[in-house]
């Protein structure tokens, strides 16, 4: 049987684990859409800075949860002041399975210890191209990622 040059990729990307194919990179979080809520609605002019990275079996994310800057801490901080500030910020990084449309990640480290403690969290995903979309085991949140960066190969 004689193989085409594009036959041979093709065979290739087909071959690839879909995680290699689709998630390695530098993703920036551009868009959330919530159902329901104080926040429901479709946000992009407002939302906060956030950013995913996924190499062949780790990712690591930081973002800033809500559609409001975080104010600046004074001098000397209060506690609630510090609460305001961190409280809306989110990290953690760790390992994740990706299987169909279904991404499972484990954190290893994370600002909240309560995420360390061994357990998993899944959400639908939904990728082309360039573009991520996570959509929250609730179904109530969307968050759509755009790749700055790719990284794990070519």
């Amino acid at each position: 049987m004689k193989r085409t040059p594009a036959a041979v990729a093709l065979l290739l990307l087909a071959s690839a684990p879909a995680h290699a194919q689709s998630l390695c990179g530098v993703w920036k979080l551009v868009e959330v859409a919530i159902t329901g809520g104080p926040d429901a609605g479709r946000h992009t002019t407002d939302v906060q800075p956030g950013l995913l990275l996924f190499t062949n079996a780790y990712y690591a994310g930081m973002q800033v949860r809500g559609f409001e800057p975080r104010p600046q801490l004074s001098a000397t901080p209060t506690d609630e002041e510090r609460g305001r500030v961190f409280t809306p910020f989110t990290a953690n990084a760790g390992t994740y399975v990706l299987r169909d449309s279904a991404l499972m990640v484990t954190p290893l480290v994370a600002k909240n210890p309560a995420s360390m403690r061994g357990g998993s969290s899944t959400d639908r995903v939904r990728v082309v191209a360039d573009t991520l979309w996570i959509i929250s085991a609730s179904g109530d949140r969307q968050n759509k990622w755009l790749r700055i960066e790719r990284t794990c190969g070519p």
